[in-house]
């Protein structure tokens, strides 16, 4: 029985062994086939073989560090002891040198982990910038300084480690060495042993030579890599992000560097006093050298500090300026920000109507609906069926027989997830239910007579004013782990008039699963027997696996950051995705740190690439849109990656866009980077912030938004990206800035800013000016309490000719019911706040006081008659609802009877006031 236990633990951990080893090769087998349908080979190839070139020099680098000072350390123990005539208990070689490969082997996988620190090392390219201290130019800070750290990290590692297997040897085998030190003490019952009193001196001169100068080389070398970080400091200076300076201030260019210098020099020092200490075996040395490095050290902790309180703050600015220049200059130029265009805009209060129709297509292209509100009354008009989704609703624009329009779009996609209990099964969710279908689009700028949107495509099939021939949506924004297709199983394309459409998948992507072993592969990587058991998959099945696009991207190029906002968008009948790509740094000098949510602890960004994936086959293209260091390294690197952005269709080119998330990082530094005066960086003097808007009663950060328009003096219509500014702790607008989006000015920032010495409302102001309306508060409060819920939209800022628009949406939503519909559109021109049933009406009103609801027919304003029994109403259906809520039905019905004889008299009002505009 015994052994048959032993033989059944060795076959489990042969099985064990067998499964741990298999799933790396696995994993690397599957992603090459995932790789060389997808056509990035090279790039998988190049990064494996990095991965594993590097496993080899980081394997023997550590082994021969460990093995020479392991060996030198045995073989030094055993003349000791063979002179001395002493016996000792052997360590068991073959143990230490097994120690050894293992840990030998470990520092190779972490070595290989820093495959992209070394690549980029190797791969460098200038800056063509230098910065203003060590006049190294930006391209070291960026690609050689880290491989730098690397390299020391790796060898102060191996010496810690080295020191400490030494130590341990030495201790543990010639420990009889030491034992004649003993004196041995008798009394009545037991002898013991007293040591006796040892100085240092005598510890040196008893310590075997081969030992003093085995542990004084290691602990030499050890000095001499603590000299390096202290040289490598030098260099981090230039990313501090303490004190009014990002970078190196007035204290560490003059207190922080030379200390630095110091140490690195008293470092060497100390590894020459341990080598040369061999021969003189003076204790002192040594023991003097690094208690001037720890007093350096502790002076370099407080010093700098003391320094700065009492030298540099009170003179600060004096002292300080020329870092801040240096700080303001690099700054701008790692965000993009050095090029802005700053243009004054003397802003008019007064819209008029002729500047409406010299703007009409602007106006034509303000967009009133909310993205946030709008994705749930798509969902709830067009998700058509429960699996299907919206996953988020983007804007776009496109070239139509009207002219330049602005559109609302979303792509319906589909989440099994939805499935109902029954319907969730394997053959269902992998085989069946495969890709979304279709997508929904409506203008920006009208909505129907009931409030909803006015689709321009809708429903399934696809139908409207844009031909989608290829509507299937295999590859989107929602997660999936797989899908197989062509197979025995047809797929459910789309339902049709209470029955199902059926299709089998037509393009080239996925892996043919045409052998047993890829099928018994994968079901062991997807833990799915059924890729071997099921019927229906045969050698024609194609397996689809990475369709978030997001995902899919991150795995070709894992050193780019992605946008996680990527759009749809239309182009020869087909749907492709376009996502934006960026490459950032946090080494580069004088350059302030920033930390947001989606990016965090950069101080570099560029927008360096488009990415396209198809979403019906899955093909990703890269798009090289900037010609700039980073990405031009990566290019050398993966010469096979990027393609030339001419390259890219001229349909997709038209639909490229400025990036939001770039943008907010670029407008979050803009606050305050916008001022280039070091003295008025320093004070603050015109630091700026982003406005606050209202949503769903609360008050949140105005997002940066996209529309078509006409920037002043810049000639015809074209695609901004577009965010206000108001004065720190203020709320009035001191400026905005516009990103365009179209070629050939892709780019291109406009910075306009407004008189200083005018009020111009900002967009809190307007949101407490449409609170302070009486009207509109008098409507809004009439929704809330009829169990509607308002939702007011982005309020936008719309630069008119040389005027400043205001609009807001509001929505209606029926609490039971969550159908967003657009009921009004509130705009502003800063003097006066009017609402309308549309925009048209609204702005119809702001500028002439009236409203055409049809040719040849006006209507004036409401009269204040007409105001007052509407308030008047209001007023008793509010004592309606108290006697209510207090069990007074009596006096519940009072008020009831009173608004309703106020409503008569109301509806009598309304009445006068109609048969007055057709007089």
């Amino acid at each position: 029985m015994g052994f048959i236990m032993k033989d059944m633990k060795i076959i489990f951990l042969l099985i064990l062994a067998l499964f741990l080893g298999i799933s790396p090769l696995v994993g690397i087998y599957t992603d090459y086939l995932w790789f060389d349908m997808i056509g990035y080979t090279s790039v998988f190839t190049t990064i494996l073989q990095w991965k594993l070139i590097a496993i080899i020099p980081g394997f023997i680098i550590a082994f021969l560090f460990l093995y020479i000072n392991a060996k030198f350390a045995r073989d030094s123990i055993d003349k000791i002891l063979t002179e001395k005539n002493i016996t000792s208990e052997k360590v068991d070689s073959q143990i230490i040198l097994v120690s050894i490969v293992a840990v030998s082997f470990i520092f190779g996988l972490i070595f290989s982990g820093n495959w992209k620190t070394i690549l980029l090392y190797f791969n460098s390219t200038s800056f063509g910038l230098e910065d203003p201290i060590l006049m190294n130019d930006i391209g070291f800070y960026v690609f050689q300084l880290p491989f730098l750290h690397m390299i020391r990290g790796v060898f102060l590692g191996l010496t810690i480690l080295s020191l400490i297997l030494v130590l341990a040897l030495y201790f543990y085998r010639l420990e009889p060495l030491f034992s004649s030190d003993k004196i041995e003490i008798e009394d009545s019952e037991e002898p013991y042993f007293l040591n006796q009193s040892i100085d240092l001196k005598q510890i040196m001169d008893k310590l075997p030579t081969k030992v003093l100068v085995h542990i004084s080389a290691i602990l030499a070398f050890l000095f001499a890599l603590i000299a390096f970080g202290f040289f490598l400091e030098r260099y981090e200076i230039l990313f501090s992000q303490q004190g009014v300076v990002a970078g190196a201030g007035y204290t560490a260019v003059n207190v922080s560097l030379p200390i630095f210098t110091i140490l690195t020099v008293l470092s060497v020092l100390t590894s020459i006093a341990l080598l040369a200490n061999v021969k003189l075996k003076n204790i002192k040395i040594p023991f003097v050298a690094i208690a001037l490095i720890a007093l350096f050290i502790v002076a370099s902790s407080f010093v700098p500090g003391v320094y700065q309180q009492f030298k540099v703050e009170p003179t600060e600015i004096q002292l300080e300026e020329p870092y801040l220049e240096y700080n303001i200059n690099y700054t701008r130029t790692a965000y993009g920000l050095s090029d802005i265009e700053e243009k004054p805009f003397k802003a008019n209060m007064n819209l008029t109507s002729s500047e409406l129709e010299d703007n009409s297509e602007v106006i034509d292209n303000i967009r009133i609906w909310d993205r946030r509100a709008l994705e749930q009354t798509y969902k709830q008009l067009q998700q058509i069926r429960t699996y299907y989704t919206f996953n988020d609703v983007d804007t776009d624009r496109y070239h139509v027989e009207d002219g330049y329009k602005q559109y609302m779009i979303s792509a319906r996609e589909l989440d099994t997830s939805r499935l109902s209990p029954e319907a969730k099964t394997w053959v269902n969710e992998k085989l069946v239910y495969t890709h979304g279908y279709g997508m929904v689009m409506n203008p920006v700028s009208t909505k129907t007579e009931d409030g909803r949107p006015e689709l321009v495509l809708q429903d399934i099939p696809p139908r409207g004013e844009f031909e989608v021939d290829s509507p299937g949506i295999y590859y989107g924004e929602i997660n999936r782990d797989y899908n197989i297709v062509n197979t025995g199983k047809d797929e459910f394309d789309y339902p049709k008039q209470g029955q199902n459409v059926f299709t089998q998948y037509e393009g080239k992507s996925g892996i043919l699963l045409d052998s047993f072993v890829k099928q018994l592969i994968f079901a062991y990587t997807f833990s799915e027997p059924n890729f071997i058991l099921s019927q229906y998959i045969d050698d024609e099945s194609r397996l689809l696996y990475r369709q978030q696009i997001e995902d899919r991207a991150q795995e070709i190029a894992p050193f780019l950051e992605y946008d996680n906002d990527p759009y749809p968008v239309i182009h020869e009948g087909k749907v492709y995705w376009i996502m934006d790509a960026y490459t950032t740094a946090n080494k580069y000098p004088y350059s302030e740190t920033y930390y947001g949510a989606q990016f965090n602890g950069i101080n570099y960004i560029r927008n360096s690439v488009k990415v396209v994936v198809d979403a019906y086959d899955g093909t990703v293209d890269f798009y090289m849109i900037e010609d700039e260091p980073v990405v031009n390294t990566y290019s050398k690197i993966f010469p096979d990656l990027f393609k030339s952005f001419d390259e890219m269709p001229q349909g997709l080119q038209k639909h490229i866009r400025y990036p939001k998330n770039f943008f907010k990082v670029q407008m979050d530094l803009y606050e305050n980077y916008h001022m280039k005066s070091a003295q008025e960086f320093y004070n603050k003097e015109d630091s700026w912030q982003i406005p606050r808007e209202v949503y769903r009663g609360s008050s949140i950060e105005m997002e940066p938004y996209y529309m078509v328009t006409k920037l002043p003096d810049d000639g015809g219509l074209e695609y901004v990206l577009l965010q206000p500014f108001t004065p720190r702790n203020r709320e009035n607008m001191i400026a905005w800035i516009a990103a365009r989006c179209d070629k050939p000015n892709y780019g291109q920032l406009k910075h306009y800013e407004l008189p200083k010495g005018e009020l111009v409302y900002g967009p809190t102001q307007i949101e407490s000016r449409i609170d302070q309306d009486p009207d509109i508060s008098q409507q809004l409060t009439l929704w809330g309490q009829s169990g509607s819920r308002v939702i007011r939209g982005n309020l936008l800022v719309v630069p008119i000719g040389n005027s400043i628009l205001y609009s807001e949406p509001l929505f209606i939503s029926a609490e039971q019911s969550e159908i967003p519909e657009l009921r009004r559109v509130v705009v502003s021109s800063g003097q006066r706040v009017v609402m309308g049933e549309d925009l048209k009406e609204s702005l119809q009103m702001l500028v002439e006081g009236r409203v055409d609801r049809e040719e040849g027919t006006d209507q004036p304003e409401v009269s204040q008659t007409s105001r007052e029994l509407a308030q008047k109403a209001l007023d008793h259906y509010n004592q309606a609802r108290e006697y209510l809520k207090e069990g007074n039905w009596t006096g519940y019905g009072e008020e009831i009877d009173q608004m309703e004889d106020v409503l008569n008299q109301l509806s009598q009002s309304l009445a006068e006031d109609n048969s007055t505009a057709t007089e």
